[in-house]
């Protein structure tokens, strides 16, 4: 589980759908911005076959380039090189860079060398492109921003050749921007916002270039700070998407699954991306925020572009299994572990496990039980490896309604073990199955009380007690578990039950329903304390006090009665 930064992060996730109107096509620089490589390419490429010139070759093979292919860039660079410019060698810088992050130095190094000397040093277009290829590429990761190619990263390199590309075009916001990537590299990201800031003084879209200051403070932990350059990126351009996106990552981050399903969902709204993979995010959000029915929606209604991902009949099948519509969540996981056995995880045996115990109506009492059963099953094999739920809990409670208390037992026993803490609903099953086993017979049919599993029953129903002191049958069991776990005399003599039946009296006996239903119980605990008083204190008047109590509480009850009786004759 993630740490959960309660209070971290800027409040106000909502923006109004006026906001969001008149979205107009992302050009290719905000498609790669939001790592959506194979639409820049392919618009990119169209361009450059209906304008074939240098810079749209080159900007082709940039597309390929930095969606991670230098292969196929250079494809696109040799088409380019016969239209290079003498003192412009373009797509020849091209074809180095193409090398050059492949690491294949026998190729980049003189190319490299080559190009320069043609330009003499003084084209701020080719030491621009060659600087950024030294930064790596910094592109978009689940929220992040990462080098494409790790390998080349050059902080110092990129930061040179930047500084003379600028030195030759000062008002240049592309290098200004790239700086900021190279310095962020290079661990000063002081220096880095600045270059940002710079970008944003010379031109550069303020969107794009708050949106990179935000990474910056986002990587540097500083997530306040993040979330409101986004914002920022947000209100200079509300169609520009990929500031939504690293909200929605940031919010994810740090648990707050709401705000993130909701900058998903505008993310979605403004930039039409409708990628398999940001459409199953988007329903993933949403599950995680607890919108199960917005989820199976999200899933329905996308169900052609996702449907050859069976990640999808697990989060449906998880949605429908929190919705309580068991069928059609086992339908759905089951489908999932049939399509991608490869990839079951004790979650999927969890929510199928919980859905077979959710099918309420099976048509018949044997069909309930087989259900129950498989239920039982899956939470068996998912509850070891949970460790948010406590699955243990709902197997003891499946147990102990059917009677079986050793598996009751033996599951709050795992629990446990496992590190859960008992709640009151655990403490008082455990202490119940536990008084029942306290009963055994031997193979004559002979009772043996065992003093060990009174003694168990004694202390979980202790703990049950100081969570719910007025929750009679925790009382009344404590001194039932005190009383059977010895002779009646023994009982009697040591006197541990007798708080307990004293409470139990106190508690029912101004109420008339209460006492109805105990009247059985009532009985056993005003024996015991006539008895006590008679054998242990030896106090007549407390014992008497009992006597006229019981009568009073139970005028039917018979043995009462003839304790009465007794008294009566021996006067």
């Amino acid at each position: 589980m993630k740490t959960q930064l309660i209070g971290l992060l800027l409040a106000g996730a909502g923006l109004s759908q006026t906001a969001l109107a008149q979205q107009t096509a992302p050009d290719a620089a905000t498609l790669m911005n939001q790592g959506r490589f194979a639409e820049a390419k392919q618009l990119l490429t169209r361009q450059a076959r209906q304008n074939p010139s240098m810079q749209s070759y080159f900007d082709a093979g940039y597309g390929y380039l930095r969606a991670g292919q230098p292969d196929s860039a250079r494809t696109w660079f040799e088409q380019g090189v016969p239209l290079d410019e003498k003192r412009v060698p373009l797509n020849k810088t091209g074809m180095a860079i193409s090398y050059l992050v492949q690491n294949n130095a026998a190729q980049a190094d003189p190319n490299l060398e080559e190009v320069v000397k043609t330009s003499k040093g003084k084209n701020a277009d080719i030491l621009y492109r060659i600087g950024e290829a030294y930064t790596g590429y910094l592109t978009p990761d689940s929220g992040s921003i990462k080098p494409r190619f790790p390998k080349v990263v050059n902080a110092a390199k990129a930061i040179d050749y930047l500084n003379r590309a600028a030195e030759r075009d000062k008002k240049n916001a592309a290098i200004q921007l790239v700086l900021g990537d190279a310095h962020y590299l290079n661990r000063d990201a002081g220096t880095a916002v600045s270059r940002y800031e710079s970008a944003i003084e010379l031109g550069m879209n303020p969107s794009r270039a708050y949106q990179r200051i935000g990474d910056i403070y986002w990587q540097g932990r500083n997530l306040n700070l993040a979330v409101e350059n986004y914002k920022k990126a947000i209100d200079a351009n509300p169609n520009y998407a990929p500031a939504y996106s690293q909200l929605s990552e940031l919010y994810f981050l740090v648990n707050r699954y709401k705000e993130a399903a909701n900058y998903q969902d505008q993310y979605v709204r403004v930039s039409n991306d409708r990628r398999p993979e940001t459409l199953l995010r988007q329903a993933q959000f949403h599950f995680l925020a607890k919108d199960y029915q917005r989820t199976v929606d999200l899933i329905d209604s996308n169900r052609t572009t996702l449907a050859q991902n069976p990640i999808v009949y697990r989060i449906q099948g998880w949605a429908y299994s929190s919705l309580k519509k068991p069928q059609e969540a086992i339908e759905n996981i089951n489908t999932f572990l049939n399509k991608a056995p490869d990839k079951v995880m004790y979650d999927d045996y969890k929510y199928l496990g919980q859905a077979y115990l959710g099918i309420e109506n099976a048509g018949s009492d044997s069909l309930k039980a087989i259900n129950d059963s498989l239920g039982i099953v899956y939470l068996e094999k998912a509850a070891p490896f949970d460790t948010t739920d406590n699955l243990y809990g709902d197997i003891a409670k499946y147990y102990y309604r059917a009677k079986k208390h050793p598996q009751a037992v033996a599951t709050l026993d795992s629990a446990a073990r496992h590190g859960f803490k008992a709640d009151v609903q655990d403490l008082f099953r455990y202490g119940m199955s536990n008084y029942t086993l306290g009963f055994q017979r031997d193979s004559l049919g002979k009772l043996i009380r065992d003093t060990t599993r009174f003694a168990l029953a004694d202390s979980a129903l202790a703990l049950a007690q100081q969570a719910t002191p007025d929750y009679v049958p925790t009382v009344l069991y404590r001194a039932k578990a005190n009383y059977y776990a010895y002779t009646p005399e023994e009982a009697v003599r040591n006197g541990k039950a007798k708080p307990h039946f004293e409470q139990f009296i106190s508690m029912v006996e101004g109420k008339e329903e209460e006492r109805n239903r105990y009247k059985k119980d009532l009985a056993i605990a005003f024996k015991y304390l006539i008895s006590y008083h008679e054998l242990v204190t030896k106090d007549e008047a407390a014992r008497n006090e009992w006597l006229k109590k019981g009568l009073a509480l139970l005028p039917e009850n018979k043995d009462l009665a003839k304790i009465a009786t007794s008294d009566d004759d021996s006067q």
